[in-house]
């Protein structure tokens, strides 16, 4: 995943799309529980209680990865779409270490967020988080990207 924003950033910048201070990254945890919950700290990225048509969970029935944006209606405060379930998240942040969002070489376990296709809705909220090694694989696995510049702002990257 981390190779892949940097593959990114590369080819966004040469095709002019980024400038030179702007780089793609995976979001923080942070980051990515501000999307999820808005400022109002919603138990799910959209209002009111569970609802299996709003994002992809063991109880939408599906039994595998979705098409992003199939989930309108379970868009967040912020337009972000299916942050709860169809594949866990990774994000930069060390499980252990919350203040820690960076890349290194070490094998800490990373924050992983949003639930998966196969977990049921408990583990969809916006607030739960799981923690995983990066040199893990998993099908349930995935990542969405951030875009942000020298500063501490980041914002969603609809690819």
């Amino acid at each position: 995943a981390v190779a892949f924003t940097r593959w990114l950033t590369a080819r966004l910048r040469a095709a002019g799309a980024l400038d030179a201070e702007q780089m793609i990254s995976l979001p923080t945890e942070g980051q990515w529980e501000k999307a999820a919950r808005g400022s109002d700290g919603r138990v799910y990225p959209y209002r009111g209680g569970f609802d299996a048509d709003k994002g992809n969970t063991r109880e939408t029935g599906i039994a595998a990865t979705s098409a992003v944006g199939i989930f309108p209606a379970g868009a967040s405060p912020y337009g972000a779409l299916d942050m709860s379930g169809n594949v866990w998240e990774w994000c930069l942040t060390k499980y252990d270490s919350p203040d820690v969002n960076t890349v290194d070489d070490s094998t800490d376990v990373r924050v992983l967020r949003g639930g998966s296709w196969g977990n049921p809705q408990d583990l969809a909220r916006a607030s739960f988080r799981v923690r995983n090694s990066p040199l893990d694989r998993y099908y349930g696995f995935g990542f969405r990207v951030v875009v942000g510049g020298s500063g501490s702002y980041y914002s969603p990257v609809n690819l």
